[in-house]
């Protein structure tokens, strides 16, 4: 699997636990639910979006701290994980051009 398809699955399964989060309210999490953000967290910071693995940090850290702005935290890294998975269907969109481009071209020196 290569390293998109990798933090496109990652993504996925933040998207659900974020989601899950906003649903049953982050009074609930427990420590399953923190368990499962540092992992996702640690796989965002060895793929190297550290920004997004902050976001994340800062959900653990407000959810333990029970931080009365922990929704608002919640957000920020929704936001986040939304951006970088925008960022990523650019990226693949952008590569699917150059493969199209790059066969256009090769058909055109053929003839």
């Amino acid at each position: 699997m290569n390293e998109i398809a990798e933090l496109r699955d990652a993504l996925d399964r933040l998207h659900a636990a974020l989601d899950d989060l906003a649903v049953r309210g982050l009074r609930v999490a427990g420590p399953q639910d923190l368990a499962k953000l540092a992992a996702l967290r640690d796989e965002f910071a060895t793929a190297g979006a550290a920004h997004l693995s902050q976001r994340l940090s800062a959900i653990i850290e407000a959810v333990q701290s029970d931080d009365r702005d922990s929704a608002a935290v919640l957000l920020r890294a929704m936001t986040a994980a939304r951006l970088l998975d925008r960022m990523l269907t650019l990226e693949v969109a952008a590569g699917m051009l150059q493969n199209e481009f790059t066969a256009e071209d090769a058909e055109k020196d053929e003839e």
